[in-house]
């Protein structure tokens, strides 16, 4: 099969597409968070002890990775929290 010479879509650059890309969010943004946020987010926290819990009461070895890293997910959500600044 002869080629035409044109280029086809699948021999142009395979890289992303830089402009469907979000830019990247600044480090130094400020939020505000009300209480009923707070709330919520203390709800989702226990709700992943919780889990937490349950999968090391089945004492399964395979699952000895989710626990670390639902204890670690946890830690560092709440780490975060801890360490953000209230705004006046």
């Amino acid at each position: 099969m002869a080629s035409s010479g044109r280029e086809r879509h699948r021999d142009r650059d395979s890289g992303h597409r830089h402009l469907d890309d979000p830019p990247a969010p600044a480090g130094d943004r400020v939020f505000r968070m009300t209480a009923d946020e707070r709330q919520q987010i203390a709800k989702a926290l226990r709700f992943i002890d919780g889990a937490r819990l349950a999968l090391q009461a089945q004492h399964n070895a395979e699952n000895r990775e989710i626990i670390r890293e639902l204890r670690a997910s946890a830690d560092r959500i709440f780490d975060v929290l801890s360490d953000l600044e209230e705004i006046p």
